[in-house]
């Protein structure tokens, strides 16, 4: 079944910002959280994305589904790392002298033929630490997309890609495509349900893998052809518009307001101090500078 993550319209903080602000704040949090594995850092960026979800007031039933994808894949990604590297995950750390709560047999890769070789699957301090931090990482970022698919409106998004500079023919080709999904959930529940009207079940398929995608081809083929239908029209329509001929204006504007303007210089003055930080780390081992090289593992979970 396709998912759809409609926009939810409520008056909230987070809904009343401008779509840029949304955007910006986006992408310098996930840079932020990508400059460092600092576990003090990680958690004082999930505490801010968690302050910032609230604010939209999203219910769990609205984003029940999204946060379902979210959390197999952030769960997926961090296990698979951890058996497919042994323990041994953590970035930019001295794992020499690491402090080991248990061992496992194991494997691990090698460069060498046959590639694979025993040995063992380490659980340190270090390592769960880090596994810790990576899943604070993922699911605050989590916590700042998904108020962006529920709190901006689609028909905005193309005026707020304008405003960041890109060419219109660019940023309708981009709202287009985000709202492809929605419009395919769409036609793939009024098709479904007008063939369940006709006597299709598809809970009553019985056969092989390609039997069954045989047996959804009345289910398949006609979202298939709308969508095909439907983007000759878009294309036919904007043809008609003379769209890309000449510099195009946008019924939507969008005027920030002051409190835009102070999100995104804070969040741009955090984004560049952390950058700078990080570089000096790079020559200096001064804690003031240093930090953000450092795990920060917790003192009470070194024994």
């Amino acid at each position: 079944m396709l998912i759809n993550f409609p926009y939810i319209e409520r008056d909230s903080f987070v809904h009343r910002l401008d779509p840029r602000t949304k955007l910006i704040i986006l992408f310098a949090f996930i840079f932020l959280m990508a400059l460092s594995s600092n576990f003090w850092l990680i958690l004082a960026g999930l505490l801010v994305a968690i302050v910032y979800y609230s604010l939209a007031r999203l219910t769990w039933a609205e984003t029940k589904t999204a946060w379902f994808y979210i959390m197999v894949l952030a769960l997926t990604l961090v296990i698979f790392n951890y058996f497919i590297t042994a323990g041994a995950v953590v970035q930019s750390i001295n794992l020499s002298h690491q402090h080991i709560l248990y061992q496992l047999p194991f494997f691990q890769f090698t460069s060498k033929a046959p590639f694979v070789t025993g040995g063992p699957l380490i659980f340190s301090v270090e390592s769960i630490t880090f596994i810790l931090t990576q899943l604070m990482r993922n699911i605050g970022i989590g916590l700042f997309v998904v108020p962006v698919s529920y709190t901006i409106n689609p028909a905005e998004m193309g005026v707020a890609l304008k405003g960041f500079g890109l060419p219109d023919n660019i940023a309708y080709a981009i709202e287009l495509s985000l709202r492809f999904l929605p419009t395919i959930a769409r036609d793939f529940t009024v098709t479904y349900d007008a063939q369940r009207a006709r006597g299709f079940e598809i809970d009553k398929l019985r056969s092989g893998v390609f039997g069954r995608i045989a047996r959804m081809a009345p289910l398949i083929v006609p979202v298939i052809i709308g969508s095909i239908v439907d983007s000759e029209d878009i294309i036919s329509a904007m043809e008609l518009r003379c769209f890309g001929v000449a510099k195009r204006t946008w019924l939507i504007q969008l005027h920030p307001h002051r409190t835009d303007l102070i999100i995104i210089c804070l969040s741009l003055s955090i984004l560049v101090t952390a950058i700078v930080l990080n570089i000096l780390g790079n020559f200096s081992t001064q804690p003031v500078f240093y930090f953000l090289h450092t795990q920060g593992i917790p003192h009470f979970l070194v024994p």
